[in-house]
């Protein structure tokens, strides 16, 4: 396997506790961190002024940004804010990726404002204002961002809400527009001491995975030190010899999320490193343009969703250029939001071995967004898809007995205080210790060899009973039938509470299927081919055959489209939310307990 930076050997230390609970912690010490967020970048522009932090599409044209520039725009940033903003304003950016999204992020809180990165899909996806307007006052905004020429209907939506409005253009309903801004000092140093660990440097509204998005309080202090807490699972010696300029990363993960605004933007920037910010998204039509970035970077480090790791492969196994242009420089491979499967590592260790002569190590790391996110990564060579591995340096893990499962619970540096304008969430959300109830089972992939790692046991939240009062465990099912369908289903929605028999709602893989019947049909079309039906019937066949009831799908209906993000059912980070799903499908949920189901055991 190529080597990696990583620290080695891994270890893990466990206690238990007397009511069966064990506590998880890292022994590997904990590295420096900055003081806030906008501290590495005014250090990495005085130690490496010239290096490149971050690389973003305007015009139409790559603009290279080094550490030296990007420290002078965001304080002339911060000074034009300053006349319009009052401080501790809450600001919503209502924008993609882009590098003036980025130099809002550290030019907000210089001046004691906090950026609250939303979803565009509020904006620019939505047919009506709900969700828009429902984030807002959620974060109790006083102000919001928009980029672009497609926000027009957006800028109607909110124009009368007292909002101070930013844009990147000038446009008659900007308060200030990021183009026209006067050349002002700013002392950026000073900014930066007056800075209070405790001060909010930003907030996050949840996905939504488990209700209405909550917004996640995140200071300095937390971010901060979640940020040195992945950092401490890198050896800087190895990292010295295997990155001699450091990490390279090409990137489309939403910074409205904590995977891509946290773990990498600013993990990226407290490493002083380089970010190149990819615009294409892990869709059909998305990967397209992150196809043509990666040919251009040649990242040494690749991180995205596992459905961005499928469409990838696809494009890997029949395009050369792109197969050498990603492995010439590759050192890590990673996922998060969902598991990889074993079928997909596969296919990329095949490309990887081809290319570069070796194996190249899969990494991939678990939490919430109010986790920081990271509050589990695996930080060592892994063969094995579906983990989340160990607690990362800093982080004590509690696994409590819930039934026949352990409970995650987490404590650390890097986990929110509370919920923005929500004391009753807050209190909800920890336990009597301190803390943090993520809701989610784990186990031990090995339970005597516990140095391998947890894997995901499903959401505590996601279980149901049947009819028979037996709880049902949809994770292990659903991934079960993600496995055994040969990469033609993307997902699955189990259905059955109340129920004497289990359902599944099938959406499908489209680059998959469509390969495999060797036609380019829409997903409307492929729901209804036969070819499509009985591969995944037989497949599911053999999966259940055998299986008690509370473990066994006996129905499916093939879905014609893909999730939504604008209603809910999938967040940009790719997690299924089974319960949205099952509530705005209702009408196939219904047609799994009709003759318009296909049964897998007929007779």
């Amino acid at each position: 396997m190529r080597p990696t930076p990583y620290v080695s050997p891994t270890r893990i230390d466990i206690e238990t506790r007397a009511d069966g609970a064990l506590i998880l912690t890292n022994p590997h010490p904990l590295q420096m961190a900055f003081d806030n967020v906008c501290a590495p970048l005014a250090h990495w522009a005085s130690e490496t002024p010239d290096k490149i932090w971050l690389c973003g599409v305007e015009n139409g044209e790559w603009q290279k940004i080094s550490y030296e520039k990007g420290w002078q725009i965001v304080q002339n940033l911060a000074a034009n804010l300053e006349k319009v903003l009052e401080r501790g304003s809450v600001v919503a950016i209502a924008s993609g990726n882009s590098l003036t999204h980025a130099f809002l992020t550290y030019a907000l809180p210089l001046i004691g404002c906090i950026p609250a990165p939303i979803t565009p899909a509020y904006s620019l996806k939505a047919s009506d204002p709900r969700r828009l307007r429902g984030a807002i006052e959620v974060l109790g905004a006083k102000a919001i961002y928009f980029e672009g020429e497609n926000f027009a209907r957006a800028l109607d939506w909110v124009k009368d809400d007292g909002l101070v409005i930013l844009t990147n253009k000038l446009n008659a309903k900007t308060n200030l527009a990021l183009d026209n801004i006067s050349e002002l000092s700013f002392d950026g140093d000073a900014a930066i001491a007056k800075i209070k660990p405790q001060d909010l440097c930003k907030v996050l509204l949840t996905s939504g995975s488990t209700g209405v998005p909550k917004a996640v309080a995140i200071t300095h202090f937390n971010l901060s030190q979640n940020a040195a807490q992945i950092r401490s699972t890198f050896d800087p010696i190895k990292e010295a010899q295997i990155w001699p300029d450091g990490i390279v990363m090409i990137n489309h993960l939403p910074w409205s999320h904590s995977l891509g605004g946290n773990a990498i933007l600013h993990m990226i920037t407290h490493s002083g490193a380089t970010l190149w910010i990819d615009e294409g998204a892990p869709t059909p039509d998305g990967i397209k343009k992150s196809v043509e970035a990666i040919k251009l970077v040649k990242p040494n480090y690749h991180n995205t969703v596992p459905l961005g790791w499928s469409l990838l492969a696809n494009e890997l196994e029949h395009d050369e250029e792109l197969a050498r242009a990603l492995f010439e420089n590759l050192v890590i491979m990673q996922y998060g939001g969902a598991a990889l499967t074993q079928d997909l590592y596969e296919r990329l260790q095949i490309l990887a071995r081809k290319y570069c002569g070796d194996t190249i190590s899969f990494a991939a790391g678990y939490g919430a967004t109010e986790t920081g996110p990271t509050a589990c990564n695996i930080h060592w060579p892994n063969t094995i898809m579906g983990l989340v591995g160990l607690p990362v340096p800093g982080v004590i893990m509690k696994l409590l007995p819930h039934n026949d499962k352990l409970e995650a619970r987490v404590k650390g540096p890097g986990i929110t205080p509370y919920y923005l304008n929500n004391t009753q969430k807050t209190q909800e959300a920890f336990d009597d210790e301190g803390f943090y109830i993520l809701g989610d089972a784990l186990a031990f992939y090995d339970a005597q060899k516990p140095e391998l790692g947890l894997k995901f046991n499903g959401r505590l939240s996601e279980e149901f009973k049947m009819l028979n009062g037996s709880f049902v465990q949809v994770s292990s099912i659903r991934l079960g039938i993600i496995n055994a369908c040969d990469g033609l289903v993307s997902d699955a929605v189990i259905c059955g509470e109340g129920m004497e028999k289990l359902g599944a709602l099938i959406f499908l893989n489209l680059a998959n299927c469509q390969k495999f019947i060797g036609e380019p049909l829409g997903l409307a079309d492929l729901s209804q081919n036969h070819e499509i039906i009985g591969a995944i019937k037989n497949n599911l066949a053999k999966l259940f055959d055998g299986k008690s009831a509370t473990q066994k799908v006996t129905n499916f209906v093939i879905l014609p489209n893909s999730p939504s993000i604008e209603e809910g059912e999938i967040t940009d980070k790719g997690y299924l939310n089974q319960g949205r799903c099952r509530d705005y499908r209702a009408d196939f949920v219904k047609q799994l307990y009709n003759a318009q189901a296909i049964e897998i055991f007929e007779g």
